[in-house]
């Protein structure tokens, strides 16, 4: 902010520029997946990811670091679909938050190194050589995914064709009702919209305009955070499959409101960290939705139905960063806080009602 020269808004909308592409993407990109093949796709997502990050280190202004984040943002949204749909179809349906949730903790893990790794070298040699060690780690990924991860995704996607994956799938005995699919997507859009508007606006803007911390505190902070979800995702994926996922996503839809509420009522590090830690631990249900959504799609949650669930992520993405941001401007961190934290609720609340068990009523001559 300081050597770019931007305002609390402008800030936020770098934000939108991530994500605004990359929902511009989703919807197309299934088709472009079934045209291109998942590996080309990859390949391509990974070439823009190292593109936008050193276009970043070169920025010399908001449209240029804007552009930067956009070539980012498609990156990210090629490589993300393939994965989801991958994670989807890869192994038994009574696993698949699990695995939706290693997918996550490799994420996570990534986050919390570059958190830390980027906000200390920031530091001592200044921001654009945050970027440029960046570079150098999605170059070494990009390598390690080609040798490795890429061979694996293509051979168990080519087995079963994405262009003729809804056509093979079994038709569903019941069709699942429009109140239920919405409840879904705008629980995706809600854990979107809290993780964009708390994590990548609210948390930091507020460690470093009002607190005062540096970039590597702020970058610590959230590490600690990252650490403990990347502990917790699996057991919190098992008890998901295991014990019901409306029963963990609800409690964990509380811990992530009370940490957004929190934020902006810290007055030092510690209660910052606190704070930063139950917003992170909360988006351990972030693979929650896209779990229900292959359960009550009855395996047609394919590429197509990836591009739609990709496109209302993103468009959570998309708003929060640049509401946020503006309401902070105008009206405090505590307004900011509270519209993150309306939004979560609000979409946990629905999710609550439509999908939580209904009492049924009991059938004459039985009790």
């Amino acid at each position: 902010m300081e050597a770019l020269g931007l305002s609390l808004a402008a800030a936020g909308f770098l934000g939108t520029a991530f994500s605004l592409p990359r929902s511009l993407l989703a919807l197309p990109a299934g088709i472009l997946v079934e045209r291109i093949g998942p590996t080309r796709m990859m390949h391509a997502g990974m070439a823009l990811v190292l593109a936008g990050t050193l276009a970043a280190a070169a920025a010399s202004s908001l449209a240029a670091m804007a552009l930067a984040r956009a070539l980012v943002g498609l990156g990210y949204g090629a490589t993300a679909l393939v994965g989801i749909v991958y994670l989807m179809q890869a192994g038994p349906a009574n696993q698949r938050t699990r695995r939706g949730n290693m997918y996550e903790g490799a994420l996570i893990s990534a986050n919390a190194v570059s958190g830390y790794l980027a906000g200390t070298v920031s530091v001592y040699a200044g921001w654009r050589w945050g970027f440029g060690a960046a570079a150098v780690a999605v170059s070494a990924g990009w390598l390690a995914a080609a040798w490795r991860v890429f061979p694996t995704i293509r051979s168990v996607l080519q087995a079963r064709p994405l262009a003729v994956e809804a056509a093979e799938a079994p038709a569903p005995a019941h069709r699942p009702a429009p109140q239920t699919l919405f409840a879904i997507y705008l629980l995706v859009f809600g854990l979107a919209f809290g993780w964009a508007g708390a994590i990548v606006t609210l948390a930091p803007l507020y460690g470093g305009q009002t607190l005062g911390l540096s970039a590597a505190a702020i970058g610590r902070a959230l590490a600690i955070g990252y650490v403990v979800e990347a502990v917790l995702l699996i057991p919190v994926g098992w008890a998901a499959d295991t014990f019901g996922r409306l029963r963990v996503l609800l409690p964990g839809l509380a811990v992530l409101v009370t940490g957004v509420a929190l934020i902006p009522l810290t007055g030092g590090p510690r209660g910052y960290t606190l704070a930063c830690t139950l917003v992170i631990v909360g988006m351990t249900v972030w693979m929650i939705p896209a779990s229900l959504l292959a359960e009550h799609l009855h395996g047609r949650f394919g590429s197509r139905a990836v591009s739609l669930y990709r496109f209302t992520t993103d468009l959570g993405m998309v708003a929060a960063p640049t509401i946020v941001g503006w309401l902070t401007g105008r009206h405090g961190f505590g307004v900011g806080a509270a519209a993150v934290a309306l939004v979560l609720a609000g979409s946990g609340g629905a999710a609550g009602l439509v999908l939580g068990p209904r009492r049924r009523r009991p059938v004459r001559g039985t009790r």
